[in-house]
Order: C-alpha cells, then sequence, then structure tokens
C-alpha cells in the first residue's frame, strides 16, 4: 500500500492571478503602504511566514507583523477565495488522469502536502473538481515549517486509514527542491515534476528518486512509485 501525497501549486493546477499578486493586494490594503516583495521565495514555502517576511520588506517591525498576522491571513484567505470561484484554476497537463488512476487503485491512498492553508486548498482542487480524491493532507495551516508537513500526513493517513506508512511507501509528488527534501528524513519515495517555476535540471540537483517533465504517462509513473 502507498500514501501518496501531492503538492497542489505547481503540480497539479496552476491559478491565473498567483499567490505573490494576492498577497500584494491584500497586503496593500491592510497596512496603507507599497508592499516590497523582491528577494522574498514564494515557491515551496507555506503562507504564513511568506506573509511575515512580506510585511518586514515591506516596512513593518517584526513585532507589529505579528500583531497584525491573523488579521492580513484572513484578508488573504477571503480575497484568495473570491479569486478562485471565479474559474482562474487549471489542471496541469496528465495531473487528473494520474489522480484519477491512483483513486482507482486498491492499494493506493490519496492526501495532500501544501503550503497552502487548508480552505485554500480545496478550494483550488474544487475549482478543477478533484476534491473528493483527497480526504486528508498536512497544510500551511498546520505549520509554518514544511519540513514538519510529511509527518503530520503521515499520522493523518493512520487516522483515516488504520493503516501505517513509512519509508518508499510514503511517496511525495511536487515541482520544488523542498517539496524533493521535506521527506527526506521519513526515507520518502520523492517525485520531482518540473511543471512550476524550477527546471528538471535544478530539480535534479537535490536528487529526487524520480524526475519528471509533467505527470503525463500516468502508468509509466505509477509503475516507478509502486516498484520502489
Amino acid at each position: 500500500m502507498k500514501l501518496v501525497l501531492f503538492d497542489i501549486d505547481g503540480t497539479l493546477l496552476r491559478v491565473t492571478q498567483t499567490g505573490g499578486q494576492i498577497v500584494r493586494d491584500v497586503l496593500g490594503k491592510v497596512i496603507g503602504r507599497p508592499i516590497v516583495t523582491d528577494g522574498v521565495r514564494f515557491s515551496g514555502r507555506t503562507d504564513y511566514p511568506i506573509i511575515r517576511e512580506v510585511m518586514i520588506a515591506s516596512g513593518l517591525g517584526a513585532e507589529e507583523a505579528e500583531t497584525i498576522l491573523p488579521d492580513v491571513i484572513a484578508a488573504y484567505e477571503e480575497q484568495a477565495l473570491n479569486i478562485l470561484s471565479d474559474g482562474r484554476v487549471s489542471l496541469l497537463p496528465g495531473a487528473g488522469q494520474l489522480v484519477a488512476a491512483l483513486a482507482n487503485r486498491d492499494d493506493a491512498v490519496l492526501g495532500l502536502l501544501t503550503g497552502n492553508i487548508e480552505s485554500l486548498a480545496y478550494a483550488k482542487l474544487r475549482a478543477c473538481s478533484i476534491e473528493h480524491h483527497f480526504a486528508f493532507g498536512a497544510f500551511g495551516s498546520d505549520r509554518e515549517d514544511r519540513y514538519e508537513l510529511p509527518a503530520i500526513a503521515v499520522d493523518r493517513a493512520f487516522e483515516h486509514t488504520g493503516r501505517s506508512f513509512e519509508g518508499k511507501d510514503v511517496v511525495i509528488i511536487g515541482d520544488t527542491e523542498h517539496d524533493i527534501l521535506c521527506g527526506r528524513s521519513l526515507g520518502v519515495y520523492a517525485v520531482g515534476v518540473a511543471t512550476g517555476h524550477f527546471d528538471r535540471a535544478f530539480l535534479a540537483t537535490h536528487d529526487p528518486d524520480l524526475l519528471l517533465d509533467d505527470l503525463n504517462d500516468a502508468d509509466s509513473i505509477i509503475n516507478s512509485i509502486f516498484s520502489a
């Protein structure tokens, strides 16, 4: 039995208006000053530290940023949900077919591993009509440190299925180096896919167990996962 954990943005789907654009719009309204995102890394991180870092880069002190962070997160969530309801989400090549093929197997359990706040994660999946395949996951609203999320996902898989998953029976599929590295301490099978902001050559430097250009050819991907 395999536990297959999917990242969302850049792996399963793409949103027309990026998280960075939403953060800039929301923060501009909340803190009333020009927003600086230069040098802030968005990909592969959870939402909370990204937003905190943008506030500090835009001139807020660390204490002030921490004080207003809950209000900013709430405004970010509200605006993002409005955008997602406008049909600005599209599946990436092969993603829908791979998810469906895995969901139809008796020896696979699907979950999420994403920096998204949980409500936004499921809103994005609903926009692509694949949310019903993912009963649980680990989210940016669970922990700020993405490297703590795999263990949470494994625990939730046990709660959901009554099965324990470890080592290469846990598969993480994502488009950044953090997706490749975050489960290494657990010995997971890491799949890097070059459908996000990082190309195949960059992802290869982090030694994923499987490196893909995209999620097309579900049969080949599944064979690789289950042969590990």
